[in-house]
């Protein structure tokens, strides 16, 4: 399956009720993947997130699409049966941390996460708090308190750079530039020295890189953060 990455002006999506149009079987299989999971790893919790439709970027480069409210335990159900089909895509926001001297700081997820090990980007599915009075969901705001939440920088102390879509079958990652004034050896102290005062932390570690293959012993970078690597560095995409 092809992944690509497309500049985009904005993001436009709107919640609407339902829950997810999940088959039958596999919505009636949650109960018992959930407990097996949880016997796996028992510091996994049950919250809300969103899915949207599968996104649309007008000639306006705005990406539009409809978000809708399920369980976590759905989407997890969702991906370890393979992300079958069904109108609906896992799209969260992406904080991309560029240091002054060109790297990408990306977070190695703790052993106690239901992704870890893997190595992408800090942010995170949507959630209900992240949709406004009006009904729009701000996946900017989402980006930034995932951002602070997991690696204690602040976005008002970087430069915002581009807004990029990462489209890979399910997932979709809206990812937001945020170009710091600190070489990557000093983002990663300063972000290391945060995660030693988390009682709760996500993260087990980051790694400042520009490719993939600079993360081998590390862990596993996702192919979607993979591809984001390649074009950038390419210069097919400026972030």
């Amino acid at each position: 399956m092809s992944i690509s990455v497309l500049p985009i002006n904005g993001v436009d999506i709107r919640f609407v009720p339902g829950a997810w149009p999940m088959p039958e079987n596999l919505r009636a299989s949650i109960s018992g993947r959930w407990a097996a999971m949880l016997e796996a790893n028992p510091h996994l919790w049950d919250g809300r997130i969103l899915g949207v439709s599968p996104p649309v970027i007008g000639g306006d480069g705005i990406l539009r699409s409809e978000a809708r409210e399920d369980a976590f335990s759905a989407f997890l159900t969702w991906r370890e049966a393979g992300f079958p089909e069904m109108g609906i895509r896992n799209l969260f926001g992406s904080a991309l941390v560029i240091s002054a001297d060109g790297f990408l700081i990306l977070g190695v997820m703790g052993e106690d996460t239901a992704n870890a090990r893997r190595i992408y980007p800090p942010g995170g599915s949507l959630e209900p708090r992240d949709v406004r009075e009006d009904g729009r969901v701000d996946v900017a705001r989402s980006t930034e308190i995932e951002l602070s939440e997991e690696t204690g920088l602040n976005a008002a102390d970087a430069r915002l750079g581009n807004l990029v879509a990462v489209l890979d079958g399910p997932r979709v990652s809206i990812g937001q530039a945020f170009h710091f004034d600190a070489s990557a050896d000093e983002l990663v102290t300063r972000i290391r020295a945060n995660l030693d005062q988390q009682e709760h932390r996500e993260l087990a570690d980051v790694v400042a890189l520009k490719r993939a293959a600079d993360a081998t012993g590390r862990g596993h970078v996702m192919a979607y953060t993979a591809e984001l690597l390649d074009v950038w560095q390419d210069g097919k995409i400026s972030l």
